[in-house]
């Protein structure tokens, strides 16, 4: 019996450690000084299986398996307000999906504002793309009149690439 019990917890970390984290995006904001991490976990089939957020200042972490991804995924949180938020479309384990991440441009008259983007593999790599390009970071501005936030005002995403040039794309609220 003992044996058994054994070769299941055996089983169990086994099959835990065939799944591996791969980061997409570092998530900042003026507002706060913490930051996110968003990752997808693979199994040895590079198949996503789960998609998971992680506050690094707290180093909280959470994790959204693919029967959630359909739902709003938190991405930030800040002053009980969830700032961004991803969703999946017609999710794929072995391709990926369209996302929507959507964020508030004002809670007081409850505007809210959303870009399309990707979660796909190139070259058998994850990453996130918005059309052809491949994002790694996410940097929310805040809209903050007499410092009070009220919502975002834009998000700029960008890539660091390896001969160290950048690019930056900024999605703007409407004013």
């Amino acid at each position: 019996m003992k044996f058994l019990v054994f070769i299941a917890v055996f089983a169990c970390f086994n099959l835990k450690a065939e799944i591996k984290d791969i980061h997409l995006s570092l998530i900042s904001t003026n507002y706060v000084d913490k930051t996110y991490s968003l990752f997808v976990g693979v199994d040895e089939k590079n198949e996503i299986q789960y998609i998971k957020t992680i506050n690094n200042k707290k180093n909280k972490q959470k994790i959204y398996p693919n029967n959630l991804l359909k739902n709003n995924v938190p991405l930030v949180k800040a002053a009980g307000i969830e700032l961004v938020t991803l969703r999946c479309e017609n999710f794929n384990p072995n391709i990926g999906c369209p996302i929507t991440i959507k964020y508030p441009i004002n809670v007081i008259v409850m505007a809210f504002k959303s870009f399309k983007a990707e979660i796909k593999k190139v070259d058998n790599k994850w990453g996130l793309y918005i059309g052809p390009k491949k994002f790694t970071k996410m940097h929310l501005i805040a809209r903050k009149p007499l410092g009070l936030l009220i919502g975002v005002k834009r998000i700029e995403v960008s890539q660091l690439k390896e001969n160290s040039s950048s690019y930056s794309l900024a999605i703007n609220s409407q004013e």
